[in-house]
């Protein structure tokens, strides 16, 4: 008997779910642990049959990275969507991508620290197409954060000249600093309550750096 031949709509309902337990795989047990034989275990499939549906683990991988800068995304817009303060969005921003960091560690460890192929390792691959949409993906985090830069400076003409990509990256840089040795469990060796810490850390650095620049 021949098999039946899947509808489209099959088939994206079974690579959903395929991507599904591999970010399930990630947040509970890390990069390391994801191999296609274990999705396999997980989703009642052959590794030859995972195959069928991603190709390889480049195109896993590339799924697995677009699905969670979409789910960071949405945190974001969920944050400032009804918030007409600039300042007030980069702050609701910041412990946005406080909380996402620190509730999904792996997650945030192969979007921020793994160094895995980029867009620009893909070209002229079979996997280009693929990397260039998760890209874009991506992407839409930092022109976000830009933007709500671009409204301050808007807002305040002394600002003028200010460059709002540098700003963003000197803010996100200590944040990954914070947040890295949080999910290091390094400032849980040396001080007595982490959270707190990055709480005090944040409201220092929001009243200490950000309030002065529109001073």
């Amino acid at each position: 008997m021949s098999k039946t031949t899947r509808s489209k709509d099959e088939i994206n309902d079974v690579k959903n779910g395929i991507l599904d337990e591999a970010l399930k795989l990630l947040r509970d047990e890390g990069y390391e642990k994801l191999s296609m034989y274990k999705l396999g275990k997980s989703t009642n499939m052959t590794a030859a049959n995972l195959y069928n549906y991603y190709k390889n683990k480049d195109q896993l991988i590339i799924a697995i990275q677009k699905k969670t800068f979409e789910l960071l995304y949405n945190e974001l817009v969920a944050a400032t969507e009804n918030e007409t303060d600039s300042l007030q969005k980069v702050r609701n921003i910041i412990l946005a991508l406080v909380h996402f960091g620190k509730s999904n560690p792996n997650y945030y460890d192969l979007m921020f620290n793994r160094r895995i192929p980029q867009t620009s390792d893909y070209a002229g691959t079979p996997e280009e197409d693929l990397s260039r949409d998760e890209y874009q993906s991506s992407i839409r985090n930092l022109n976000l954060v830009i933007d709500i830069g671009k409204e301050i400076i808007s807002a305040h003409p002394e600002l003028e000249g200010i460059d709002a990509e540098f700003h963003f990256f000197k803010i996100f840089s200590e944040l990954h600093g914070l947040l890295s040795l949080y999910n290091s469990g390094i400032l849980k060796e040396i001080v007595g309550d982490p959270d707190q810490l990055i709480n005090n850390m944040i409201e220092d650095f929001f009243t200490s750096y950000l309030t002065t620049i529109v001073q």
